[in-house]
């Protein structure tokens, strides 16, 4: 089996391709067979010269509306896609797509796996990771912080939230929640104005550069705890995973693709959403997405400062939930439905 994805170490296809392409190359080879990253909401490939006599797709959208204009003419065209999320198969479902299954995003336990706490400094330090956009819902997380940096001063924020992309960064002026101002200087100094601008301290956030996904295990292992308010995820959310996997809990939405991985037991699953209605350029529904309430981040996050326990309690629970996410699992998953396709060709 051929695999025509992107490759890199420090954004989500990127890693996914690397792993994927090496672990599939340990199997059997399929002869006539591509296993494609489908780029976009009109489901096509991202490398249509790469196009075999069977075709596997692999995808992930939020947008649940727009993706139902492409289903049927995708349903036609692959010979199976690939969901991100058991969510993402659901709406590829109701759109007439057939031939689908979920295949989860993997971690790499030799990167992530339980380590020791830092030694107690009296600091709380919450980590926030992700691209700075607003379906992410970091303008969430500033909201909620803001509020309990105020009650708590051994309370610190360490973000990860590097965006490479202007147009994805430049969605943040949707929020209600926080002031964000685009402009043209990078990412780093429109990160540390937002922060400023939105009241929280500058002396107490480490905001890190964009950094190799085999060094980012560094951050996670020195905080106490995640913060995901995520208004839509189309997969199960590689870095919440990897963070999670570090034995490290989380404060997270449990809607859409987040809800294959985020339980009562590993997790402080948020609860109380308003269905928010997502446009697009042209004013047409593209969307409809899950809007978390700052407040009960505010109350979740009291709750996992006054019980550290707790905490510790899932973060074991949470690590040993990511084992069964392991890349080498998706890449034999993947060759399964191949190998099953040219059976049946």
């Amino acid at each position: 089996m051929k695999v025509s994805m992107p490759s890199g170490r420090a954004h989500g296809w990127g890693i996914a391709g690397e792993y994927l392409t090496r672990e599939i190359a340990k199997l059997p080879f399929l002869d006539g067979v591509t296993l494609h990253c489908i780029s976009g909401h009109e489901l096509r490939p991202m490398n249509p010269a790469e196009w075999n006599r069977i075709n596997i797709g692999y995808c992930f959208f939020e947008n649940d509306i727009e993706i139902l204009r492409h289903t049927r003419r995708a349903a036609r065209e692959w010979d199976f896609i690939v969901a991100g999320s058991s969510w993402c198969e659901y709406q590829l479902r109701i759109g007439g797509v057939r031939q689908t299954s979920t295949i989860l995003q993997g971690i790499d336990p030799a990167n992530f796996h339980p380590a020791p706490h830092r030694q107690d400094d009296s600091r709380f330090i919450i980590f926030s990771g992700g691209k700075f956009e607003y379906r992410k819902g970091q303008d969430l997380v500033v909201a909620a912080m803001r509020v309990f940096m105020q009650r708590h001063q051994d309370a610190y924020l360490a973000c990860s939230w590097i965006n490479q992309w202007p147009f994805s960064l430049a969605t943040m002026t949707q929020s209600q929640h926080i002031t964000f101002r685009p402009s043209n200087e990078d990412c780093m100094t429109v990160l540390q104005r937002t922060l400023h601008e939105n009241g929280i301290p500058p002396e107490r956030v480490y905001l890190a550069p964009l950094v190799d996904n085999t060094q980012i295990q560094q951050i996670y292992q020195q905080t106490d705890i995640g913060i995901f308010p995520n208004r839509c995820e189309g997969g199960n959310n590689m870095v919440m995973c990897e963070y999670m996997a570090c034995g490290r809990t989380v404060i997270a939405s449990d809607a859409t693709g987040h809800a294959d991985v985020i339980t009562n037991f590993n997790a402080f699953p948020l609860t109380n959403y308003i269905p928010l209605l997502v446009k697009d350029a042209a004013g047409q529904p593209s969307a409809i997405w899950h809007e978390p309430c700052v407040e009960e981040l505010i109350e979740q996050l009291e709750y996992a400062y006054h019980y550290r326990d707790v905490c510790f309690q899932k973060g074991q629970v949470a690590a040993n939930d990511m084992k069964r996410l392991a890349w080498d699992n998706a890449a034999r998953n993947f060759h399964a439905i191949g190998k099953s396709l040219v059976a049946c060709a």
